[in-house]
């Protein structure tokens, strides 16, 4: 720093990676909190002499500044004081007769953190914006996480006995894919075998003892939901841009996934390809991209993958969230990058929170190779004339959150999404929206729903549906197809008193007959 840049930062004030003390004679109790809150977070410089006057800063100067920098520096390196050593780069500055000190103070790496003070790790400091703030205890519990040397995926799930924690139809939608990418390796070999092979057992004595990578990628639901109680991922259609103020409607579809990732991206597939115009119909269920692999859909399933790769998963109390607005796509994670933010466009392999979740998705070519993946997005969309891509890594709040902008405007990617979701005429097998006058709220159906619609102007049972919608799982079925249009006033049970009754069929509501009549 020299002086200018010095005065520069004096007129913006304090932020998130600089702070400013008066430190005349002495050094303030509360710097040696923003030394915790530096090396937590982003890194940042700590500045001595200089005050605060109202809204304005002023240079004081540091009387004695030889005495105030040893100080400094020797209680840092006092045993007591902090846990980690952090790497500070120390400066004088000389300005007409007053001279200030400047501590670079270095975010420390993550296995290094929490940074706390007193030998209390309640004594552990966040920046965020101008403030040092203590850090919660959910905050604490998630460096802890990222400190630790075995990775969380690789642990081994004790919960659930194996013979009840995979799902086997998703095992064998990954084994499919993995032998059809990775040709040599034996297509018949046990899937016990196939799973230790590549990690997802561990060896426990004479029993194998399933990893929480092979729970999270093919665990049965009931594994998944002893594993972590919140769902795996939320997916938001909303009528609205990010600019613009809340609307009585906060969205108009959503699916909440509530098992394991393969399950979920099979759902967001599902989802996505309704949405998508009638040219880009023909995709690849593994990569979600045409046979041709147009740029946008590329960018898109990068993204949407990375989500659900390199979320924090031992973060309980929050969840991942893909927010489709008018003006683009946001994609939010509980969990930040792992090393410099200032690397994160740059190739090269960088370290992830859930290496073996990434490297079994890497294995069937569902993500970009280690290192590759934002610069990939960056210049794919920028190629196609739009801004770039934008992040957000937020040590602080240990989250990961990625936009991608003018999604309305990238016909590859959403055209009939655009049209369904803030109106225009959709093409064919877009999809149907209603509105309702009394409530003002809009029901966006899908293809599967629609087709139901037109089979229940006869009585029609549960089984006949799902059939319809190509559904074998009741649960599901319910929950994602047909309640909804319970819920709309679209369809009404027969036997509405006994709705668990052997004989319950379902029919069309006068609403339902109005829908169909009109064309939809």
């Amino acid at each position: 720093m020299n002086v200018s840049e010095l005065k520069k930062l004096l007129n913006a004030g304090e932020w998130k990676d600089i702070e400013f003390k008066e430190a005349r004679t002495d050094v303030p109790k509360s710097a040696f909190e923003t030394v915790s809150a530096f090396a937590n977070t982003h890194g940042g410089r700590l500045v001595f002499g200089v005050a605060q006057r109202g809204h304005a800063y002023e240079i004081t100067g540091v009387e004695n500044p030889e005495k105030v920098q040893n100080d400094f520096l020797s209680v840092l390196h006092a045993d007591a004081k902090i846990n980690h050593d952090v790497e500070i780069v120390e400066q004088k500055l000389h300005i007409a007769d007053k001279t200030v000190l400047v501590f670079q103070i270095a975010e420390n790496q993550r296995t290094r953190k929490p940074v706390y003070l007193d030998g209390d790790i309640r004594r552990t400091f966040l920046r965020k914006g101008g403030g040092d703030y203590r850090a919660q205890m959910q905050d604490i519990e998630r460096m802890l996480r990222d400190a630790a040397v075995d990775r969380w995926d690789g642990q081994p799930f004790e919960r659930v006995s194996l013979k009840e924690a995979l799902d086997a139809s998703s095992l064998a939608w990954y084994r499919s894919r993995f032998h059809q990418a990775n040709t040599g390796f034996d297509a018949k070999q046990p899937d016990r075998d196939f799973l230790y092979h590549w990690g997802f057992l561990v060896k426990d004595g004479r029993r194998f003892l399933p990893t929480k990578a092979a729970i999270m990628l093919f665990g049965s639901s009931l594994a998944v939901h002893q594993l972590i109680p919140r769902p795996t991922l939320d997916v938001q259609f909303l009528g609205y841009s990010t600019g613009d103020a809340l609307p009585e409607t906060r969205w108009i579809d959503r699916i909440v996934c509530e098992d394991n990732i393969i399950q979920a991206w099979e759902q967001l597939v599902s989802k996505y390809r309704f949405f998508m115009p009638k040219p880009f119909r023909d995709i690849d269920p593994v990569t979600l991209g045409r046979r041709d692999d147009p740029p946008g859909f590329r960018v898109f399933r990068e993204a949407a993958v990375n989500l659900l790769i390199h979320q924090d998963y031992g973060d309980h109390s929050r969840k991942a969230v893909i927010k489709f607005f008018r003006n683009g796509i946001q994609f939010w994670n509980p969990g930040d990058v792992f090393g410099d933010d200032s690397r994160l466009w740059e190739p090269g392999e960088k370290e992830v929170r859930n290496p073996s979740i990434a490297m079994a998705m890497r294995r069937i070519a569902m993500c970009e190779q280690a290192g590759t993946g934002l610069r990939m997005m960056r210049e794919a969309w920028r190629k196609l004339g739009h801004p770039a891509p934008q992040y957000k890594n937020d040590r602080a709040g240990k989250a990961f959150e990625f936009f991608i902008p003018e999604l309305d405007k990238e016909v590859d990617m959403a055209s009939d999404l655009v049209k369904a979701m803030f109106g225009g005429s959709p093409q064919a097998e877009a999809p149907v929206e209603t509105q309702e006058a009394q409530v003002g709220t809009k029901l966006a159906l899908s293809r599967h729903q629609v087709k139901i619609l037109r089979k229940c102007q006869s009585d029609r049972t549960l089984v006949e549906l799902m059939t319809v919608a190509e559904r074998s799982d009741r649960t599901k079925f319910r929950h994602q197809v047909l309640n909804p249009l319970l819920d709309g006033g679209l369809i009404e049970m027969t036997i509405p008193s006994k709705p668990r009754s052997s004989r319950q069929k379902y029919r069309l509501t006068v609403k339902g007959r109005q829908m169909i009549a009109a064309g939809n």
